[in-house]
């Protein structure tokens, strides 16, 4: 170690990385003895030369202050024939002093660098994470959800395209976040489905409350019930509605339900879930409204089901489906 740098860190003006390198140093086996000696050999110099421009007198008075914090030491200038004596005894305490605070040492903790986290669904993808709070997601076809790599440290915010449903973890000194196209909701330990798509956002509360911000207004949600943004003309507004929990939130075990649903708006959900393209035939009424319940089925039934009931056949070619008004 440089008797420089030693120097320095004795009377407190190393940098950080210098007190850092002196710190790391004093952690080695032989730190200890070598430390002593440069004491021992520093301080048995005869008078400080004109080619060393150390102020010694006041080295030591700096080191005294650090040791005894409040206290006052005699000046050393008018008698400096006698200060090695009183050096000697007072870097013996330094010494010992120095190396506790070396062995107390520790790095700052370091300052992290936040990066924005995504996860994201394709076609016919579902995908079930946890976040670091032990809040879940679950993350329906053709979606995404994107948060801070610093997420929970000081808050809990998401931001959510496509469908989503949240078990919240409780924590009442950070709520939790779901920006989605224009409408935030917030909760402390909840369950609730969001969807953002094409315009269409709406937040359905299966359990506990949540607050929904719009544009202009903002509501509180009861189990049972269903926010939507209503993005007319004037202002956006949010309009509260029941819900049916099996037709909402069903996609999640599988269950397909359709509640007066236009044929088309089905077909491109279809699309989603399945991962397919669909061809349609022009003759096909696609603005027909549809009632059925599928559960675990896979395409070709849900299609037969349809078509069944709409007149149209199909046919599946890997990721295509072509539909064709029933000739008969």
């Amino acid at each position: 170690m440089e008797k420089d740098l030693l120097i320095k860190f004795l009377n407190g003006t190393a940098s950080a990385a210098e007190r850092k390198q002196v710190m790391v140093w004093l952690e080695q086996d032989d730190a200890r003895e070598k430390f002593d000696r440069f004491l021992r050999d520093h301080w048995k110099q005869v008078e400080p030369n004109s080619m060393d421009n150390t102020d010694y007198p006041l080295l030591l008075e700096k080191i005294h202050s650090r040791i005894f914090p409040g206290s006052k030491i005699r000046p050393l200038r008018p008698w400096l024939k006698y200060w090695k004596v009183a050096a000697s005894l007072l870097l013996v305490i330094a010494s010992a002093y120095f190396l506790m605070q070396a062995m107390d040492y520790k790095d700052p903790d370091p300052v992290l660098a936040e990066r924005i986290m995504e996860r994201s669904t394709g076609e016919g993808e579902k995908l079930r994470l946890t976040l670091p709070d032990d809040t879940k997601i679950t993350l329906n076809a053709n979606s995404s959800i994107s948060f801070s790599s610093l997420y929970g440290v000081e808050e809990r915010k998401v931001r959510l395209s496509g469908e989503a449903f949240f078990e919240i973890a409780k924590d009442s000194l950070r709520p939790f976040r779901v920006e989605a196209d224009g409408m935030i909701t917030r909760a402390l330990g909840t369950r609730f489905n969001a969807y953002a798509r094409s315009g269409d956002v709406a937040v359905a509360l299966t359990e506990g409350r949540v607050a929904v911000d719009g544009a202009q207004t903002s509501v509180e949600l009861e189990p049972g019930q269903l926010a939507r943004l209503v993005k007319n003309d004037a202002s956006p507004e949010l309009r509260v509605e029941k819900f049916d929990l099996e037709s909402v939130t069903g996609w999640k075990e599988n269950i397909l339900v359709f509640d007066r649903k236009p044929l088309i708006i089905i077909l491109e959900d279809l699309e989603r879930w399945y991962g397919v393209a669909m061809k349609i035939d022009p003759g096909i009424n696609v603005n027909r409204r549809v009632i059925g319940t599928f559960r675990n089925k896979n395409l070709n039934d849900v299609l037969t089901g349809l078509g069944f009931s709409l007149g149209f056949e199909f046919s599946i070619n890997q990721k295509e489906v072509i539909l064709n008004k029933n000739s008969l």
